[in-house]
């Protein structure tokens, strides 16, 4: 009897853990579906990978050069040099970009993005100067290539930013969760890889170096051409105080950029 009812006991408690499995399995499942629904609802597929890369131009405001040759006796301040930016000459302006938008907060991202900014400087431009050069002071307005005949970073500011970034999905329309339009924003930080060019009195010298911070604050919007493939435009705001090595010592200037861009996206989402 004992072993009987051990058996009924034994395939009660299986046929319970079965009924159990199936319940919940198929809450599991429905709970699957659910979530999927609120992801729909919520305006996305989730998170995931985006790339993008763009052109455009940036246009950099007036700054102060700084030429430091103390060997020389040479300490000058060039006032409102006028600087270009020559984004569609070559080599180019550009930028690349990639970044990851999380599964839970698929409105949030890290991003890495690398910007081919340039500037030059124009020597025939008439500059305030005031200091001393070679030991002997200097003050007035003169032609900026009476001291300094080159002063450029064509191969490249080149800004190497890490992006905390936000976007919003707007415009869906039935059965476009994922909508047609995002608009995003974004802040960075990150090192400068600059090659300066200089030519000063006659003395030329070009490298890379390790440049300073940067920094940006940036915004636009995507517009979705097919599946992930968007088309993107942005306004972005970048700053970065640079000191290039010249022959004999150093060149400094502040650089704050205004830039309009414009490119393609891919949302791997």
């Amino acid at each position: 009897m004992r072993a009987r009812g051990a058996g009924h006991i034994f395939r009660g408690v299986r046929a319970a853990l079965a009924v159990a499995f199936v319940c919940c399995t198929h809450g599991s499942a429905h709970q699957v579906r659910a979530q999927a629904a609120d992801d729909g609802k919520a305006g996305g597929a989730g998170g995931g990978w985006v790339v993008a890369a763009y052109v455009g131009g940036a246009g950099t405001r007036p700054t102060t050069l700084t030429l430091s040759q103390p060997a020389l006796g040479t300490r000058l301040d060039f006032e409102r040099v006028r600087l270009d930016g020559r984004s569609f000459d070559p080599p180019l302006y550009y930028g690349l970009r990639g970044g990851y938008f999380f599964r839970r907060k698929r409105s949030v991202g890290a991003e890495a993005e690398f910007i081919h900014l340039k500037v030059f400087s124009d020597p025939a431009q008439r500059v305030a100067a005031s200091g001393q050069l070679r030991g002997q002071p200097l003050n007035g307005e003169v032609p900026l290539g009476q001291v300094v005949r080159q002063y450029s970073v064509s191969h490249g500011v080149n800004l190497l930013l890490f992006n905390l970034a936000g976007r919003h999905r707007v415009g869906r329309g039935e059965g476009d969760a994922g909508g047609r339009l995002i608009l995003s924003g974004r802040a960075g930080l990150g090192p400068t890889i600059p090659h300066t060019e200089s030519n000063i009195e006659g003395r030329a010298q070009e490298q890379y170096e390790l440049g300073r911070l940067a920094w940006q604050l940036a915004g636009g919007a995507e517009v979705r051409l097919w599946r992930g493939l968007h088309a993107l435009g942005e306004y972005k705001f970048t700053r970065t105080r640079q000191r290039g090595a010249v022959s004999g010592g150093e060149a400094r200037s502040l650089l704050r950029t205004h830039h309009g861009v414009f490119g393609l996206s891919h949302h791997f989402d």
